[in-house]
């Protein structure tokens, strides 16, 4: 299987040789290629526990569970990868106490030499990045492989199912902790074994949490100049068009709610440029959130839009504010692309309206509508409507806020499941740690699914 695929990477590289070029010399993307053949790995590691996410979204989920295995194996080297360079630096800050490195390239002979390097005693891959020769050579190895948050799309079953070679692979998995039982059941027909498989829950759940958040609302709201009355609207992670749409849905409002104030955070800061030039283009104020923060000029308040082109703030934007879109949802960005992370401000009990692009995060608002938690629009004059009705009731955008935040908190606890079903993996034929049984923990399974 090695020689074959090693062929067909060689074949598929040949073919996208000018895009390879392009990210190379242009993007500067050498140095990564680099790394993953396996430059400046660092010195050996001893029985470590190698754990992996794709990119930055992965990474951040890995951060309770490492807590967990540093408390309770604290002599047991953590190896931390990612393959996107986002998911590199995002690893590195999270974890500088920990070795991070990018993920290797698939070829037989490059694996190895990680795999030795490291010596893992346990590999757990965050939700679905799975590399064919890695996986090989790992299994070959004797290393126990497993999967935590694990999903399984109706489409990647259909490709996987078709595929003798992969599915061979997952039937010898350690482990499956799934997000959701029809994603066990997925598995399950394509013959992974039934003690294998765990449906444990949803780990984003446990990111989100409202500690702190709103003891420094008040405080906050005044620093960005709002007054007690003001009805703050912000859009998180918004993407081109979005900004636009809930630019022109706020000017509507605006025409007969004075007091409502708008905050713009597109999902990529380099778009605040461009925002804050169509905000004053419709001739209203706009202001950057860094010109505030270096004391240039003052927030704008309910007489302005504030345009956040800073990284890390969202979380704390959305304890600001009274009402929250969550963009990447409003338009069609490709079948396996729809919304960011609802569970930041339903945590904090702020009403959250999103579009009808909600992939990646499908059973989180299937949760949410069933509890009449959140709003869904379909389109540019349904999320005016629907701002329009939450800014003129307080009673409503209080009651929704509520069912919201009582959503995120019965759907924690998916990390804590993992990592009890980790531990004996990394213990086999070692002295056990007291952990607590995992049944004892287990909830009623919830979760996010078919997000591709």
């Amino acid at each position: 299987m090695g020689l074959l695929l090693n062929l067909a990477y060689l074949t598929g590289a040949i073919l996208a040789s000018p895009w390879i070029l392009y990210r190379l010399v242009i993007r500067g993307d050498w140095q990564g290629l680099s790394a993953r053949f396996g430059r400046d790995l660092g010195p050996e590691l001893k029985e470590s526990i190698w754990l992996h996410g794709a990119s930055a979204g992965e990474i951040a989920l890995l951060s309770p569970l490492v807590e967990r295995f540093e408390r309770d194996m604290p002599a047991t080297p953590l190896l931390i990868s990612a393959y996107s360079s986002t998911g590199l630096a995002a690893a590195r800050r999270a974890f500088p106490q920990h070795r991070v490195i990018l993920f290797p390239i698939d070829l037989t002979f490059v694996v190895a030499r990680f795999l030795e390097r490291f010596n893992p005693r346990l590999i757990v891959i965050v939700e679905s990045d799975f590399w064919p020769n890695f996986l090989a050579s790992a299994q070959r190895l004797g290393t126990p492989v497993a999967v935590i948050n694990g999903k399984m799309s109706r489409r990647s079953y259909e490709r996987y199912a078709r595929a003798t070679m992969i599915v061979n692979l997952l039937r010898r998995f350690a482990l499956f902790a799934v997000q959701n039982p029809e994603q066990a059941d997925r598995l399950l027909e394509l013959g992974v074994d039934a003690d294998r498989v765990a449906v444990t829950g949803n780990m984003k759940y446990d990111l989100a949490t409202s500690a702190g958040a709103d003891e420094g609302r008040n405080a906050l709201r005044e620093s960005l100049s709002y007054l007690a009355g003001d009805v703050v609207i912000i859009g998180g992670s918004v993407h081109d068009g979005e900004d636009a749409a809930l630019l022109d849905a706020y000017l509507q409002l605006r025409s007969h709610v004075e007091s409502a104030a708008l905050v713009l955070v597109p999902r990529y800061p380099r778009d605040a440029v461009r925002i804050a030039q169509l905000v004053k283009s419709r001739g209203e104020a706009a202001v950057l959130k860094t010109a505030v923060d270096r004391g240039e000029t003052t927030a704008p308040g309910a007489a302005g839009v504030l345009v956040v082109d800073t990284v890390g703030e969202l979380r704390r934007l959305y304890a600001a504010a009274d009402i929250a879109f969550v963009g990447g949802s409003l338009f069609f960005r490709g079948a396996s692309k729809g919304g960011h992370n609802l569970m930041e401000p339903a945590i904090l009990s702020r009403p959250v309206i999103f579009g009808p692009y909600h992939a990646s995060f499908a059973d989180t608002v299937r949760e949410l509508l069933a509890a009449e938690a959140a709003i869904e629009v379909d389109d540019v004059e349904g999320l005016a409507r629907s701002l329009d009705e939450l800014a003129q009731d307080p009673e409503r955008r209080v009651a929704i806020g509520s069912r919201a935040r009582a959503v995120v908190l019965q759907g924690q606890g998916a990390t804590q499941r993992n990592y009890e079903l980790l531990v004996p993996l990394v213990l086999q034929n070692r002295e056990s740690l007291l952990v607590q049984p995992f049944e004892s923990t287990m909830p009623p399974a919830v979760g996010d699914t078919d997000s591709r």
